[in-house]
């Protein structure tokens, strides 16, 4: 008998001990859950209201808690803008709106919520979203402003009485579209669309007490943005593909693999739509890696600023048609293309590894366009600032590059420009070293009403100044036992040229025999070398590549005539 009442009795003390665990279990949850209702459909909807002055509104589902699991999921999280309030704000902010699904927070410390100590899980995320956002078109200062935080909340957050911190070791958005549009005047805009984005954080710590937590791009230690097969639209013909993109909002670095620009049509298709464009270009990079990005800026329409940028195995080819309707009027230098672009750059240094620059040009009569080939380009790019609106002579970029011209010839040169300057102005230097004369034959025959028989070049050295788009300057060709002979082909280029070069090559043309030219500069080894005048005007469409040529030839022609 005995016995059995101890057994009574511990039954007893063990189903009391059972309830006061289930009552205290439940009073947990319903403690944790009168936490985690509140915060996420009252704090954060008010919290996101306040820091933007209520242009933007925050709405979610059902929440869904598992405890056992120590799990909290919610349907669908929208963050939209409240367009009406945004337009009334001195400074209206971009247009957003995210839809994001099967969001859930895994692995909440129940013990650490439930005692007030604040919410610590391990994970946060949402399967699927999309995010759209349109930035207006920023009004740009025309003095170079600081970088500033971005993603970084410019008023203090407030959290709930009972929740003191909050604290998620992995952030994590694995597959989210985005269609990002940057306004431009006067009605065009930048697009980006992207099908694949993974956005993913660290350490996201909100805690009063802890500063430096708040002093961090959305309270993470790191933020890192990975995209596959992006895709920008700048305008509606031309489109920038980048193959692989990584970028980390916490060190400000930027990596692009397989980087192209190019117009979206072929270049008869590009000929059709805008038929008083010579000029068809693109550009390919293998890699491009950028250090001390300002993405706030980017993102925010206000330009592109950056510490250092690297470029490897950049590629750049450049078509100007001759045979297309000339428009005199429509002068786009240098510095009217960046104006153009209604952005502001910033870079105080670009270096280009192992590239290679093709130009090409398309005359009447010829059935091909003569190429210029500059191969493996090394160069490095200072000082590249360009403030939208600003207009000023100083502060200029200056530009070194090395090549291999055709292949063959070592080519220097060192550019001098101010990119804000009102007109175009400019400075170039630069030599061209020992080469066969015949390796420029395959620009010459398709460009030209002749070619180089032979000769041998020992060095060229040129320099001029450009101001108000005349270039004026001297090019002194040093060569041995030149020659050339007439193709009578093409004679309606160089012979339609005005001034002594067309009136020379006018009187050559009707030659059978040999081109008369001067077989060597300097004529005797006790004679200076003869030096041409460059004068080039800059024409209406001319490209940079196009210009400097234009330029070099016609010295270079004033020299070599007989």
């Amino acid at each position: 008998m005995k016995r059995v009442r101890v057994t009574r009795r511990t039954a007893t003390r063990v189903a009391v001990v059972a309830i006061v665990l289930v009552v205290g279990c439940g009073v947990a949850i319903w403690r944790a859950s009168s936490i985690i209702n509140p915060l996420l459909r009252g704090w954060a909807v008010q919290t996101v209201a306040e820091q933007s002055q209520g242009a933007y509104r925050l709405a979610l589902s059902r929440v869904h808690l598992n405890w056992l699991k120590r799990h909290v999921h919610v349907d669908s999280v929208h963050f939209t803008t409240n367009s009406d309030t945004n337009a009334r704000l001195a400074h209206p902010l971009s247009d957003v709106n995210v839809a994001l699904h099967n969001c859930a927070i895994s692995g909440v410390g129940l013990f650490t919520l439930v005692r007030g100590a604040g919410l610590v899980a391990n994970s946060l995320g949402c399967r699927t979203g999309n995010v759209a956002v349109i930035v207006a078109r920023p009004v740009h200062d025309t003095t170079a402003a600081a970088p500033h935080p971005f993603l970084v909340f410019t008023q203090p957050l407030k959290l709930p009485r009972l929740l003191p911190r909050i604290k998620i070791l992995h952030v994590t958005f694995p597959a989210l579209g985005l269609d990002f549009r940057l306004r431009r005047a006067p009605s065009g805009e930048t697009r980006l669309e992207l099908e694949h984005l993974q956005w993913r954080m660290a350490d996201f710590v909100i805690d009063p007490a802890d500063s430096s937590a708040a002093a961090r791009p959305l309270f993470s230690r790191s933020i890192e943005l990975v995209a596959e097969n992006l895709v920008v639209h700048p305008d509606s013909t031309t489109a920038l593909r980048v193959g692989h993109l990584a970028t980390n909002l916490s060190d400000w670095t930027l990596d692009a693999r397989d980087v192209a620009y190019a117009p979206t049509l072929s270049q008869p298709e590009y000929a059709r739509l805008r038929p008083h464009r010579r000029d068809y270009i693109s550009i390919a990079a293998a890699r491009v890696r950028a250090q001390g990005l300002d993405v706030g800026a980017l993102a925010l329409g206000e330009g592109t600023r950056a510490r250092r940028v690297a470029v490897d195995s950049f590629r750049a080819e450049v078509t100007t048609d001759h045979r297309r309707p000339s428009r005199p009027r429509v002068r786009r230098s240098p510095q009217e293309w960046l104006a153009d672009l209604d952005q502001s750059l910033s870079l105080d240094s670009v270096v280009l590894r192992e590239g290679k620059v093709v130009y090409r040009e398309d005359r009447p009569g010829h059935v091909r366009p003569g190429e210029v080939t500059f191969a493996h380009v090394q160069a490095t790019a200072v000082n590249m600032h360009h403030l939208d609106g600003r207009r000023t002579r100083s502060d200029a970029m200056g530009l070194t590059a090395t090549s291999l011209l055709q292949n063959v010839g070592r080519f220097d040169v060192h550019i001098t420009m101010p990119l804000d300057a009102p007109r175009f102005e400019m400075t170039y230097r630069g030599t061209l070293g020992a080469m066969p004369a015949t390796a420029l034959n395959r620009f010459i025959e398709d460009v030209l009403p002749w070619r180089i028989a032979k000769g041998q070049i020992g060095e060229i050295k040129f320099a001029a100044v450009v101001t108000n788009g005349v270039a004026v300057g001297t090019i002194t060709p040093l060569y041995t036992d030149l020659s050339a002979k007439v193709t009578r082909r093409g004679s309606k280029g160089i012979l339609g040229a005005p001034g002594i070069v067309g009136h020379t090559v006018r009187g050559i043309a009707s030659m059978a025999g040999d081109l008369q030219v001067h077989a060597n500069n300097p004529n005797a080894p006790t004679k200076p070398p003869r030096t041409g005048a460059i004068h080039h005007v800059f024409a209406g469409q001319e490209t940079l590549p196009a210009f400097l040529w234009a330029s070099l030839r016609d010295g270079m022609l004033l020299v070599i005539r007989d």
